[in-house]
């Protein structure tokens, strides 16, 4: 079981990356560093005295050890279950992939002017390669435990899990560009806005579509758990986890009014996005899984 807990380690510093990335915004220390990298003002180490310094630095060092890790497990994982599990090529895939892309933006967040709408790409590419690894903690475990899927379930239930994904990725895209745009700020009034597009200007509208995608992926994960109902005693596992994925999508908005009512708060932000990791890694298993 030890490639499986080294994938859950990696796992586990992949969801940090994520938090301390949403620190390092709020935070305001994304230019920490300066526009140098991955030198930190032209040395080694940070300024240990300007707190901006010590996050952007803190940022890269894990975004180091995650791409570390996340490569030894990659290769363990194509060299030691690729027979096993055709899954894993493509986990692996989307697993590098993800990890260059997300250290690409951060890199260029840094050295030159980046488009709201490209940084708001860097969750979601972040939370790429965070899925493909839980996944690949998946297959290693059902491997080493010699666990067998009991069969699989029908491809319209595998697309329709699919679709919830890419909803809630375009959930996340357009969450990540409200903060990045900074418009979060101006929403108030808990379930519904009670700012009025007169007075806020265009963050209305955007306050309004955000609180719409979580009215339908909460819609969309109760068919879910209906749709996997259906087929428990086939697949309790896939179940089970579209039960969590609704709690956790009930969370995340609650969260969402923790947001509002703490004026954006660096400690309702950080527990908003740890919950939708953990959503969207949870989903990726489902769909993944179910075939």
């Amino acid at each position: 079981m030890r490639y499986f807990w080294l994938a859950v380690s990696s796992a586990a510093v992949l969801f940090i990356v994520n938090i301390i990335g949403f620190v390092d915004t709020m935070t305001q220390s994304a230019m920490g560093c300066g526009s140098g990298y991955p030198l930190c003002n032209g040395s080694i180490f940070p300024d240990f005295s300007d707190y901006h310094s010590v996050i952007e630095y803190t940022h890269r060092i894990v975004v180091g050890l995650a791409s570390l890790l996340l490569f030894v497990v990659s290769a363990i994982a194509w060299f030691r279950y690729k027979s096993k599990s055709p899954k894993i090529k493509w986990l692996v895939l989307f697993a590098v992939i993800g990890i260059l892309g997300e250290s690409t933006l951060g890199a260029l967040t840094v050295m030159v002017s980046l488009s709201p709408l490209l940084l708001a790409a860097h969750l979601g590419i972040a939370l790429i390669s965070f899925a493909a690894v839980v996944n690949i903690a998946y297959v290693i475990y059902m491997n080493e435990k010699n666990i067998h899927e009991r069969g699989k379930l029908p491809l319209t239930f595998s697309i329709f899990s699919w679709i919830i994904f890419i909803c809630s990725y375009g959930a996340i895209y357009f969450g990540g560009y409200v903060s990045k745009t900074g418009a979060g700020a101006s929403f108030r009034g808990y379930p519904f806005p009670t700012e009025h597009a007169s007075v806020v200007g265009n963050a209305f509208w955007i306050d309004v579509v955000h609180r719409l995608f979580a009215l339908g992926l909460i819609i969309l994960f109760l068919l879910l758990i209906w749709r996997a109902r259906k087929y428990r005693s086939l697949r309790p596992d896939i179940y089970r986890l579209s039960i969590v994925c609704f709690i956790l999508i009930i969370l995340q908005g609650l969260s969402g009014a923790l947001l509002i009512y703490t004026s954006l708060s660096l400690g309702a932000v950080l527990v908003h996005v740890s919950i939708i990791s953990l959503l969207v890694g949870t989903l990726s298993i489902i769909g993944f899984q179910s075939r």
